[in-house]
């Protein structure tokens, strides 16, 4: 007789961009609750997790997996969502998932045929990126998560390639000027989704593609130190 085998039910925060969030999936998206962050991270997933236990408190003593959105991104989103979602090793050990920012950004345009460079500003005219290129059913990472001045931006680029950021317009008319015909603008701004980071996730586990860690391994990518850091670095010498 043949045993069915249950799906891994995964839980996901994102809390690095414009929007956070939290999600369940199952093979499925089962529910997921986005919030802006300039209404306080803290907030929106301290109410998402009471609206998870008060409707789907079984799902908690169930899940599988935790993905979490490790950055970069903002300071304060990644240091408030990595020391909620670390509570929950503390009741019950579950391997956690960490996923750059920069990638959900390029999963946002699944099979684009031009090669997409993942954009997040580090300000101070430097820019956090990654280069990625679909292969198959999955991306395949070009140049790895990096801090890089905006100058040196133009190295990189040497064909058509969807530029993708959440704050894209920023820099759009000097990317035209600079890259020309190389500059490709998405059709829809990304968005950097607990839902999608579910399913990246989901995928990673399918196709044995995951590096897991534990709760107390689980750090932020912040690739470039945070302005109160820099500044007590500048004192101390």
């Amino acid at each position: 007789m043949e045993t069915s085998i249950k799906p891994p039910l995964i839980f996901s925060l994102s809390s690095s961009g414009k929007i956070g969030g939290i999600a369940l999936f199952q093979e499925r998206l089962l529910l997921e609750i986005n919030f802006l962050a300039r209404e306080s991270y803290a907030s929106g997933i301290f109410k998402g997790l009471s609206f998870i236990k008060e409707n789907f408190k079984e799902f908690l003593s169930q899940i599988d997996y935790i993905a979490v959105d490790v950055g970069p991104g903002s300071f304060t989103g990644l240091r408030i969502g990595l020391s909620v979602i670390k509570a929950f090793d503390l009741f019950r050990e579950i391997p956690f998932i960490p996923v750059s920012s920069l990638e959900i950004l390029a999963w946002n345009y699944p099979c684009c045929p031009y090669p997409i460079l993942t954009i997040i500003d580090a300000y101070s005219k430097e820019l956090f990126i990654a280069l990625y290129k679909w292969e198959g059913e999955f991306f395949k990472n070009i140049i790895p998560p990096s801090l890089i001045p905006f100058e040196k931006l133009s190295k990189i680029i040497d064909s058509p390639t969807l530029f993708v950021s959440e704050t894209l317009e920023k820099w759009e008319e000097e990317f035209k000027r600079s890259f020309g015909e190389k500059f490709l603008k998405p059709s829809f701004s990304p968005v950097l989704r607990a839902g999608l980071l579910s399913q990246i996730a989901s995928i990673k586990l399918r196709k044995g593609m995951v590096e897991f860690v534990k709760g107390e391994e689980l750090l932020p990518l912040y690739l470039k130190p945070s302005e109160a850091e820099r500044k007590r670095c500048y004192f101390i010498s």
